[in-house]
């Protein structure tokens, strides 16, 4: 497999756990959230998100042990968050590992594709709530 298409599987796999849990997890403290220099982008910070809760407790064993793990609805993602990044200038890092680093995907971006693959219903929820 190419390393583009390991890629693109590697999102799309993101995005569905993310919808089907209807959360996103990043780490904090009082100091903070888990960030890095963006890979791609040398003068930008990318926030750092998992797509499940183990994925960022493991990573808070291994690098970030003084953050705490916080799970973040798919609705405040995609209404608050997201948009706040973009004007903000910051990527999102997707499930960030010591190792290998992670997927980075502009904030819009990320807004985008959730956005597309969002159940009618869900859509609908989300309207009531605006």
């Amino acid at each position: 497999m190419e390393e583009k298409e390991h890629i693109q599987q590697e999102y799309e796999a993101f995005l569905q756990e993310v919808l089907n849990n209807r959360e996103i997890w990043f780490l904090e403290n009082d100091d903070g959230m888990a960030c890095q220099n963006a890979l791609e982008h040398e003068d930008r910070m990318s926030i750092l998100f998992w797509s499940n809760g183990m994925q960022a407790e493991n990573e808070r064993a291994e690098e970030f042990e003084h953050l705490e793990a916080h799970s973040l609805s798919l609705y405040e993602l995609i209404f608050q968050w997201l948009p706040n990044m973009a004007e903000e200038q910051v990527v999102c890092g997707l499930n960030w590992n010591a190792d290998d680093g992670g997927l980075e995907v502009e904030p819009l971006d990320l807004l985008k594709h959730l956005k597309l693959i969002l159940p009618v219903e869900l859509q609908q929820e989300y309207r009531n709530r605006t």
